[in-house]
């Protein structure tokens, strides 16, 4: 110890201050006879559940900041934080697709020239493939020219929807924005000057598919199932149906107990036309004590003389998120008014599931074609129809 050292010491003890000790203890290294091992890591949810009250506060700081890797989003939904990949995310289930149009006949075997607007496309927007199907079915004079303006208006308008509006915002707005298109539609028609629209007008039953959600809205009478098989179906040897059938729209017509009252309560009439002195054919809607509009549905675009009485331009609308791979099929009133649901399920049962695009072609000819041999068992002609027939695939 040197001689300052000594005199530190000294004053230190003095001061009151006792030296350290050294311990007579030593450290050794420690002899590992075995591999040691880790405790496993633990797994991060990819969820994490909050309160009501909280997930304000987390959707102002998902508004506030970004997420670093630009392929990572954060929803907040349902009371939820997610951190998802929009490739792993959003998908495209559509596999097969295929539709038919077939002209009609009159009683006199006179050509009735279909005059529906059909439409199937698959678009994609912001990394999105969203499958849009629409069906237009015309009455009146001007019916086939209204029919395909409000679909190219239609289709023109959703396109501008998937585009402006963010991906976080889609599914939680889409109803209403559907709602917002039709209204659109409406008033372009009512202000082009081209087409006399007084007692012409058209349906529009249309259907998007984005990932494996159905959105349908709807006007008119035209409808859309959804078939899938269910494995508590097959186990029941009694039942005969092949499908469950999921119906993703209500029919707007006389045959419906709220719709005929709407019209009654507007002033407008319901009866069977008179043919020959007689009353015979389905139940139509009229202005009292004329001769028009003598239509059977009791929602449309365009007739105006229609809307004076009570039709509607205001649709209706379901989601369906598909509980397995089946067939959607979308046609107008003249399948669903003639072909037996069993013949339905009989011709897409021989064909599922689809191994080709000519399997779902082959069953779309095969309904076309028997839906016409029941329109003219009576001799009275047969009615245009058209319809799609498209395969869902939830297989990975």
């Amino acid at each position: 110890m040197s001689a300052q050292q000594r005199r530190l010491e000294e004053q230190m003890r003095k001061m009151g201050y006792q030296p350290a000790k050294k311990s007579q203890f030593q450290l050794k290294p420690v002899q590992i006879g075995r591999q040691l091992k880790t405790l496993p890591d633990i797994p991060i949810t990819q969820r994490l559940e909050v309160s009501p009250q909280g997930a304000q506060k987390l959707q102002n700081i998902i508004s506030t900041y970004r997420a670093s890797n630009a392929n990572i989003r954060i929803t907040c939904k349902r009371t939820s934080i997610q951190r998802m990949s929009i490739k792993d995310q959003i998908k495209n289930y559509v596999k097969y697709q295929s539709s038919i149009q077939l002209d009609g006949l009159d009683a006199l075997r006179n050509l009735i020239k279909n005059g529906d607007s059909l439409s199937l496309e698959i678009n994609k927007s912001q990394n999105i493939e969203f499958f849009v199907g629409s069906l237009s079915d015309g009455h009146g004079e001007f019916g086939s020219q209204i029919s395909s303006l409000i679909t190219e208006f239609y289709i023109e308008e959703l396109k501008k929807l998937f585009t402006s509006v963010p991906l976080l915002q889609l599914s939680l707005t889409l109803k209403d924005n559907l709602k917002k298109i039709y209204q659109q539609i409406e008033q372009r028609l009512i202000g082009q000057t081209l087409i006399d629209y007084r007692l012409s007008g058209a349906s529009l039953l249309s259907l998007i598919i984005v990932n494996n959600v159905i959105y349908c809205s709807n006007l008119g009478d035209s409808k859309a199932a959804y078939f899938y098989k269910s494995d508590q179906l097959n186990d029941n040897p009694k039942e005969i149906r092949k499908f469950v059938q999921k119906n993703l729209n209500s029919i707007h017509d006389t045959n419906s107990g709220k719709e005929v009252d709407r019209i009654i309560k507007k002033g407008g009439k319901i009866d069977q036309a008179i043919f020959k002195g007689q009353k015979e054919g389905s139940l139509k809607i009229w202005v009292p004590k004329q001769n028009y509009p003598g239509i059977k549905i009791t929602r449309c675009f365009g007739n105006q003389i229609g809307k004076s009485i009570g039709i509607s331009a205001d649709p209706d609308f379901l989601e369906l998120k598909i509980p397995k791979s089946g067939y959607l099929l979308m046609a107008s009133t003249g399948l669903w008014e003639k072909l037996d649901i069993l013949v339905i399920d009989k011709i897409l049962d021989s064909n599922y599931p689809p191994e080709s695009w000519a399997d779902v072609d082959k069953a779309t000819k095969q309904l076309g074609n028997e839906t016409k041999k029941f329109w003219d068992v009576d001799g009275q002609g047969s009615v245009d129809i058209s319809l799609s027939l498209v395969y869902i695939s939830l297989e990975k």
